[in-house]
């Protein structure tokens, strides 16, 4: 070997002066450009391309099958795919390639989540919440969960102990421990055909609706609304403080009325439509207001295997103490739309955020106006990549309201 070429193995690259002479030929040139790229294109991906920033990863796939979100104290946020979470045990990041129908993707877990344990083969599973909203719940109701009347069938416990707030409620999203749970309630549908037929079509599937007993073809629009995935529940008319020159509709519950005319008024109310989890009031400040009034009608809807949803609009409310652990019972914690313009409704929806993220969990209450369905809408769709899991009513009933 001639010493010139010695001398270029062993030269540091950058030291040597450019040679005089005779010049490189021109596949000596070529190769130096080709290394020379590929040495940037390494650099580059490193640098820039690899979210990790060439710590380790695990590698793992996506299930974008996944209808509840998964999520433990973080939630990684990845453009492109939705909301994420995953367990990578001993890798600071995680890097997921997804399957299914969606095209390969690179998502970066910053703080895996450690609760989630590592299946046996040693595959780590992320979980694609992107399409959490799209299930669909049968509108047809189980013949072992109601009850024949002259008015219609009702609601009730089977002979197995089976309830239709169970049976009939949208899949728990029981991955969904440990983060901010939001419930929202859509009321005053069935009335007009137009504000039913937005609130179902724009709303995402985890936000419930409630239906007014006096609408034409209630059956339809529940059926609707449950191919949506919208859990259901029945607006109760309760007796308001200026009844009845505020009167909310026939057959509507009165104080100074029977226990016994109160129930046969529940169960024609019962009997308007089918598949609802349970029942919120309608107005009802001075019946809520009477404990001796709610006792026996909670502990009918209790009975019946429903829940129970207290709007939050008034503030001499007393039935949660009535119900005395025999309904499953929610309380609302503001109304999303007491002030129904967008401004107000969305720093609404903050501040319903801000108490689900202290407590764990927040319910808000709205009616379907157009600009509340708009607004409810527009914020679902960026709420679980700020951490916030909607939910349904049935989520956050508890058996034991006290």
């Amino acid at each position: 070997m001639k010493q010139g070429a010695a001398d270029d193995l062993h030269t540091p690259l950058g030291t040597k002066p450019p040679r005089r002479g005779r010049p490189l030929p021109l596949l000596g040139i070529a190769g130096g450009a080709l290394v020379l790229i590929a040495a940037v294109s390494i650099g580059w991906i490193v640098l820039f391309d690899d979210p990790s920033g060439g710590d380790p990863v695990a590698r793992v796939k996506v299930d974008n099958t996944a209808s509840a979100v998964v999520s433990g104290n973080s939630v990684a946020q990845a453009t492109g795919i939705g909301p994420v979470a995953a367990s990578a045990p001993n890798a600071p990041a995680a890097r997921a390639e997804a399957v299914g129908p969606n095209r390969p993707k690179v998502i970066r877990v910053p703080d895996p989540v450690k609760e989630l344990p590592e299946r046996p083969d040693g595959e780590v599973v992320i979980h694609d919440l992107s399409g959490a909203s799209q299930i669909a719940l049968s509108a047809a109701p189980d013949d072992a969960l109601i009850e024949p009347t002259p008015d219609g069938i009702i609601p009730r416990v089977s002979s197995d102990g089976r309830r239709p707030m169970d049976q009939y409620a949208r899949p728990a999203d029981s991955l969904a421990i440990g983060t901010a749970r939001v419930a929202i309630v859509v009321g005053g549908l069935g009335i007009s055909d137009a504000g039913t037929e937005t609130a179902i079509a724009s709303l995402p599937g985890p936000v419930t609706l409630a239906f007014a007993p006096y609408g034409a073809d209630l059956d339809g629009w529940v059926a609707k609304a449950r191919a949506l995935g919208h859990e259901i529940l029945l607006q109760l008319p309760l007796e308001p403080f200026d009844y009845p020159n505020n009167d909310p509709g026939p057959k509507t519950l009165l104080v100074d009325a029977s226990a016994a005319e109160n129930t046969k008024r529940l169960h024609w109310l019962m009997s308007r439509f089918s598949t609802y989890v349970g029942v919120v009031n309608y107005m009802g400040g001075r019946f809520t207001a009477e404990p001796k009034a709610m006792e026996p009608v909670l502990a009918e809807i209790g009975s019946r295997g429903l829940l129970y949803l207290d709007d939050g609009t008034s503030t001499r409310s007393r039935a949660r103490e009535a119900s005395h652990g025999r309904v499953p019972f929610a309380g609302a914690d503001l109304v999303i739309d007491a002030q129904p313009d967008p401004a107000a409704i969305a720093n609404r929806l903050a501040q319903l955020e801000a108490i689900a993220r202290e407590r764990g969990q927040a319910v808000g209450i709205a009616t379907a106006y157009p600009v509340t369905v708009a607004q409810i809408a527009t914020w679902a769709k960026d709420a679980a990549r700020r951490g916030v899991v909607l939910v349904p009513v049935s989520a956050v009933a508890s058996s034991n309201p006290s």
